[in-house]
């Protein structure tokens, strides 16, 4: 397999999808007002914390 083309970039591209998804989802508790904090990897302790944050925030920002 000397002169593949294959890279390893849809994959990738795949996780950075379901994490923008998810961050997404967060921001649409605050009708997108708020860009949340989610690191990578979004653990699902992560998500709790930035639901949380998000849910604290109520309408300062």
């Amino acid at each position: 397999i000397y002169h593949s083309k294959a890279v390893g970039e849809p994959p990738f591209m795949l996780a950075i999808s379901v994490w923008c998804a998810i961050k997404d989802a967060i921001a649409s508790l605050a009708d997108y007002k708020v860009d949340p904090d989610l690191p990578a990897p979004a653990t699902p302790e992560k998500v709790l914390m930035a639901i949380n944050a998000i849910q604290n925030a109520g309408g300062e920002q």
